[in-house]
């Protein structure tokens, strides 16, 4: 995977451009998930730090390098649609080796819905009357048909977290879970921990919530997917100098802490792809109001304590499709 830098110093602009694809979030907009999800738990005032913190916070900040925290949001993240009764239903077609089914059957996707342009090819569909989230991996639409690599579904009211596996990222969480929309930066708020990738993702396995894992790191500093880390809550970023933007994901960071749920280059966020709305989702946000995110210092992060580490082999022989009651895999 590839991070989009949104930087001045990089010279990569983060405004989105208009879209012909519209997916108007409008007063749709809720928290996702249950209030036993992980990701919408508060870290309570004195969490157990891990041992190792120390060790794993300086490969993070090592990591950043330069440039520090990075937000994805035009490129390799999530597009989401919004399905609706009368939304046409599609049967899936599943390409990958490893998939656990050959198709994913009527599945409502939306005429203007369009994966990720990345190779990831992310793409999620939402369908608030039936609850049910629909995740893509390497979607592509061709010939009137769609395929995928890979597709599941979860519902909006559970976890957030594929409970065996079989998910389109590689930690086993929901496409979305983690993910910052418009509409949080443009109210100053995340009511929920934030999800972000990072090179050294440790091959030895994953910790709880992750379900599965995609780390090939062999370093002894290497997080394991699933690892929750907390912005130092005694951090005053008021004093260092945030944009509006900047200062709330900090807050969540502080609050909610961030997982880490897929591996990728440099330490990055998600924000939710601005191609899925019909204008710029992200207007008056431009590469300076991200930019400062470098601001906030990667080496006062804290890892909260991890739990049991179960090995890559130990999740495959636990591997299984769940039914979620939102489309039917075969």
């Amino acid at each position: 995977m590839v991070w989009v830098c949104i930087t001045l110093a990089a010279g990569v602009s983060c405004a989105a451009q208009p879209s012909k694809s519209a997916s108007a979030l409008g007063t749709n907009f809720k928290r996702l998930y249950g209030a036993k999800s992980a990701f919408n738990q508060p870290i309570p005032a004195g969490a157990t730090i891990d041992p190792r913190s120390d060790a794993y916070v300086a490969a993070l900040a090592d990591a950043g390098g330069s440039h520090g925290l990075f937000v994805a949001l035009r490129r390799w993240t999530v597009p989401v649609y919004y399905a609706k009764a009368s939304t046409p239903r599609t049967n899936v077609r599943l390409t990958a080796s490893w998939r656990g089914a050959d198709w994913m059957l009527r599945v409502p996707i939306p005429g203007n819905a369009a994966p990720d342009p990345s190779s990831d090819g992310h793409l999620t569909i939402l369908d608030r009357a039936t609850g049910c989230e629909f995740d893509f991996y390497e979607a592509q639409h061709e010939n009137g048909g769609w395929t995928a690599g890979w597709a599941n579904s979860v519902r909006l009211g559970g976890k957030g977290v594929y409970p065996y596996g079989y998910s389109a990222r590689g930690s086993g969480f929901a496409s979305l879970a983690g993910v910052i929309w418009p509409k949080e930066l443009r109210d100053r708020t995340i009511r929920h921990a934030l999800l972000f990738s990072y090179p050294h993702t440790s091959s030895r396995g994953a910790v709880a919530p992750a379900t599965e894992t995609d780390g090939e790191s062999t370093r002894s500093d290497a997080l394991p997917e699933g690892a929750r880390l907390q912005l130092d809550p005694s951090l005053d970023l008021r004093k260092l100098g945030l944009s509006p933007v900047a200062y709330t994901i900090g807050r969540a960071l502080q609050r909610y802490g961030m997982f880490l749920g897929d591996t990728g280059g440099g330490v990055s966020l998600y924000a939710v792809n601005g191609q899925s709305y019909a204008g710029n989702p992200y207007k008056g946000f431009s590469a300076g109001a991200y930019g400062d995110l470098d601001k906030i210092p990667l080496d006062r992060f804290r890892v909260i304590r991890l739990g049991t580490v179960r090995s890559p082999s130990e999740l495959r022989s636990r591997a299984r499709l769940v039914r979620s009651g939102c489309a039917r895999l075969r």
